[in-house]
């Protein structure tokens, strides 16, 4: 790590340092007022009628969903669907299918009865799909199918694959950290190739530590966040729908036109749903902001990604 990475790293702010231990390690802490409900995976970010339940992302925590609240009617009820497993319960699902079905499962505790109101963030966008599909074909009314998406440019064609999927997963966390931070990690991948997986997670914690990023990050937490991502991730690569969804997919895709991320590209995983569905049944609208602002809640990146959500809701 070169002495320039080490200072940037040493001059996070505080903010910043809250977020990066959201990413990485705890997903609840930092005050954020997360309810839990029984047995169950959801976390309530606000109380209401009607629902909305939301996916999040490949790393399957929802705390970040707190910055969509100002966005989303104020009548509705907000429920953000971690990803089960995160809290150590028990194994993460590893298909979209198992995802959906779990999760289903617990928003009928909530709401016996439609109409549904779904979205997801990012990956998010396949599970909240394909329970959307689910509920339909349970003969359940689906007001809402909703996918944020963040468009990052990157080689997905060239990015590890479904036999590396730890190094995949530390690929993405860069790739999100260094856009939300502004820092260089320069974490070295073709020497993380050469590790094997415990030893890979040993470097990487390592490596945060010595650059006096996170001193304190926590090994065995790390360990188990790792698992649910490689989880979601194999989930996300291996997805493809068994049915088809009949109603509309309302999608807001973010990202910043000076960055080359005016448009989706169609290889990225996270788009499987746009290779399922006739064109004509997606209503499409292109945010030119930060897409990193959909896990941070960045200004003025949120207020214009916001103003399409509330547009979506109308």
């Amino acid at each position: 790590m070169t002495t320039y990475t080490q200072r940037q790293m040493s001059q996070l702010s505080e903010t910043k340092k809250l977020l990066l231990r959201k990413l990485l390690e705890d997903q609840n802490i930092g005050g954020d007022r997360l309810l839990s409900l029984e047995a169950s995976s959801l976390k309530m970010l606000r109380s209401g009628s009607p629902a909305l339940f939301i996916y999040p992302a490949t790393e399957g925590s929802v705390s970040y969903m707190c910055n969509y609240l100002p966005y989303i009617p104020s009548s509705f009820g907000v429920y953000g669907c971690q990803t089960p497993g995160l809290d150590g319960e028990q194994r993460p699902y590893r298909t979209v299918a198992e995802i959906a079905a779990h999760t289903i499962r617990q928003i009928r505790r909530i709401a016996p009865k439609g109409p549904y109101y779904i979205a997801g963030n990012c990956m998010g966008g396949l599970p909240a799909y394909e329970t959307a599909r689910r509920l339909e074909a349970m003969g359940e009314e689906v007001a809402l199918v909703l996918h944020l998406m963040p468009i990052f440019n990157r080689p997905w064609r060239e990015m590890p694959g479904v036999n590396a999927l730890q190094l995949r997963g530390f690929v993405d966390y860069t790739l999100i950290l260094e856009r939300l931070l502004g820092v260089k990690m320069n974490l070295p991948f073709d020497k993380l190739a050469e590790l094997d997986e415990d030893a890979q997670i040993d470097f990487v914690v390592r490596y945060i530590r010595d650059g006096k990023w996170l001193s304190e990050l926590d090994l065995e937490v790390f360990r188990k966040r790792i698992e649910v991502y490689k989880a979601n991730l194999e989930a996300m690569l291996g997805y493809a729908s068994k049915g088809d969804f009949r109603g509309t997919l309302k999608m807001i895709a973010v990202g910043e036109s000076a960055r080359g991320e005016a448009e989706i590209h169609i290889e990225s995983p996270y788009a499987a749903v746009l290779r399922m569905m006739p064109r004509g049944r997606i209503e499409l609208e292109h945010v030119d902001a930060e897409g990193g602002a959909l896990f941070d809640g960045a200004e003025p990146h949120m207020t214009k990604i916001g103003a399409a959500m509330q547009r979506m809701f109308a």
